[in-house]
């Protein structure tokens, strides 16, 4: 199945330009990102870097992503409507092991970047690690699956763990900040 099977084409450049400069380098061929991603949306000479192949999607948990392959490396870059690393991962048809997350340090440093640029988004940006999924097992007991994360990304795993029809039951939570 292809990424395109389960995601909906978006504008290309994709419509989300305030966001971290990229989230993830995905270290794959440009023709191997088409083998998964389908036929490029959009191809275009950019000044200083060449041609580019681009790609832009929406999941159907809202989530929007879109990735740019230089036709001269071996590598592509990912990006999304929200700094949801975690959740894009999850989304991309591209292993742990092909991607290279931008580092925790330049994070907080592109999320005060989008706080300056954006104030308005200050709200979204604090809430970013505001959720925590659960699972209760047959045993009655609970337990946390995964990092705090944002409201979108925590009902997407719940949804995701509730389709798998398992007999555990999963919920969300907001977390509480001391």
């Amino acid at each position: 199945m292809t990424v395109s099977d389960i995601a909906t084409p978006l504008e290309c450049p994709p419509p989300f330009a305030d966001v971290p400069s990229y989230l993830l380098a995905v270290n794959v061929s440009r023709q191997e990102a088409a083998e998964r991603l389908g036929p490029p949306q959009q191809t275009e000479w950019v000044d200083g870097l060449g041609y580019l192949d681009l790609w832009a999607l929406a999941y159907p948990c809202g989530l929007q992503v879109a990735f740019r392959f230089d036709h001269d490396g071996d590598s592509g870059l990912v990006w999304a409507d929200s700094p949801e690393i975690d959740h894009v991962q999850r989304h991309i048809p591209f292993s742990e092991a092909q991607c290279t997350r931008i580092d925790e340090a330049t994070l907080q440093r592109e999320l005060q970047r989008l706080l300056r640029a954006w104030p308005d988004r200050q709200r979204e940006i604090a809430a970013l690690r505001s959720y925590q999924v659960w699972r209760q097992g047959t045993d009655g007991n609970p337990f946390r699956i995964g990092h705090r994360t944002s409201l979108r990304d925590a009902q997407c795993r719940v949804r995701h763990f509730e389709s798998l029809g398992h007999h555990q039951h999963y919920w969300l939570e907001k977390v509480k900040h001391s």
